[in-house]
């Protein structure tokens, strides 16, 4: 008879560093874009127990608003 083998899965780890790249991304080029992507793939992390999908979704909300603010600014 086989027994089970328990195994730990750690959570992948791409989509919430995809999310950490186009929030700081967002800081500079383009917020609207990369700052929406970087809060769906922190999001889709987080979502799937990823830690770092939560700090990838907060920075990006961040990198969104501040990156809008500067380019606002700049407009001016």
């Amino acid at each position: 008879m086989d027994t089970p083998v328990s195994q730990t899965v750690k959570p992948k780890q791409g989509m919430a560093i995809a999310g950490l790249v186009c929030g700081i991304i967002a800081f500079l080029i383009l917020p609207p874009v990369f700052g929406v992507l970087g809060i769906v793939f922190g999001a889709i992390s987080w979502k799937d127990g990823n830690k770092l999908g939560m700090a990838a979704t907060i920075v990006s909300i961040v990198g969104l608003i501040v990156g809008m603010i500067v380019g606002a600014a700049m407009a001016m």
